[in-house]
């Protein structure tokens, strides 16, 4: 685990880890990502067979192929169809969302509501960005944009006060970081990272869940230019969705310059992106 830290002040950090409980990898999870990985081409229809064999994955499925951002002119109710238009990566990633949804449904003390609506408006507006930017995969960018908050899904299972720890951080001048490690001895981008690692994620999303409250990063020179741009994708996105809220400061406003420099974009770049991201959830 200590490709996670990358300054000495963290290498404490796992030495706190010993009763945090990283729920295993779900076996329809790894079966797809062994799909990907396959050389002579995944197998969509034994997929579309075992996604059918579960009744929420089907109907996500189905909601999703039929949703106006695919806007097809046919009703799809064909699990088989549905996988065949959505191919092996866009799957993987409603498998991977539906399974970190699936645990945060049990964590009592975290407002479901609040930590999903936010999880998929960040990874919509993280895509909606890719979309205007060559350098940036935009499957990446979304993956990232739902799992980047995920170690808190773990925190409100395991603490009994975490929900206080969330209202604490909205109330006063510190960061949500900083008071999980007081409060819990741990933080959510460590516990997430965690959660990803164990799940096969990509190392560029750990890295980048680890990281997405780091500022430091972008002038230590230790992350990749791939995990540096998702990082500055995130808090574009945190910026033109407006969360300034008890998930995350406003670090754009004062960092902007140098998730520019990282995204190869200018400031009239990112005013475009948010004038076309208000009228693109003006007409939604």
């Amino acid at each position: 685990m200590s490709y996670l830290n990358t300054s000495k002040t963290e290498e404490t950090d796992t030495t706190l880890l010993d009763n945090i409980i990283i729920p295993s990898r779900p076996t329809i999870l790894l079966k797809i990502q062994k799909a990907q990985a396959d050389k002579d081409g995944a197998n969509l229809v034994e997929m579309a067979e075992l996604i059918a064999q579960d009744i929420g994955l089907s109907a996500a499925v189905l909601k999703t192929i039929n949703s106006a951002y695919y806007g097809l002119a046919d009703k799809v109710t064909s699990i088989r169809q549905a996988v065949f238009l959505l191919g092996i990566n866009r799957i993987y990633i409603l498998v991977a969302a539906l399974s970190l949804k699936k645990i945060a449904e049990t964590s009592g003390c975290l407002d479901l509501d609040l930590f999903w609506n936010h999880s998929v408006e960040i990874a919509s507006s993280s895509v909606f960005i890719a979309q205007h930017l060559d350098s940036i995969n935009t499957d990446d960018a979304q993956l990232f944009g739902l799992f980047h908050d995920c170690g808190k899904v773990l925190l409100a299972q395991q603490f009994d006060g975490y929900q206080e720890t969330l209202k604490t951080a909205a109330g006063i001048e510190d960061t949500l970081i900083n008071i999980e490690r007081l409060r819990h001895g741990t933080d959510h981008s460590l516990v997430g990272a965690l959660l990803s690692h164990a799940w096969c994620l990509p190392t560029s999303i750990t890295l980048a869940i680890r990281h997405h409250h780091t500022i430091t990063a972008f002038r230590e020179g230790v992350l990749s230019d791939e995990v540096l741009a998702l990082l500055a994708v995130n808090f574009l996105a945190e910026s033109l969705t407006n969360h300034n809220n008890d998930y995350n400061y406003n670090e754009w406003s004062i960092h902007g310059d140098e998730f520019m420099e990282t995204l190869k974009i200018r400031e009239n770049d990112v005013t475009n992106l948010r004038s076309e991201w208000q009228a693109k959830q003006t007409l939604s």
